[in-house]
């Protein structure tokens, strides 16, 4: 069973160091090619290391999950 806690009753510096490697989040960015403004969904870590870039958020969550990653919102 997995450890449990309240997210809500923690502060943000102690969410990052319970258990950090086993957190990922998405986040939704703009790129400006030449020509066009492109979305790009980022997979961080919960330290904010950048994991890997994706088209869609879908292929995001489904790479978070299969790596074993438990996903987080920020929000």
């Amino acid at each position: 069973m997995k450890d449990q806690f309240d997210k809500k009753k923690i502060s943000e510096m102690d969410f990052f160091e319970y258990k950090s490697s086993g957190y990922a989040f998405i986040k939704r960015e703009h790129t400006n090619d030449s020509q066009d403004t492109l979305d790009v969904f980022n997979v961080y870590g919960s330290d904010g290391t950048l994991l890997a870039g994706f088209e869609n958020e879908d292929t995001a969550l489904a790479a978070i999950i299969q790596s074993g990653l438990e996903p987080t919102s920020l929000h």
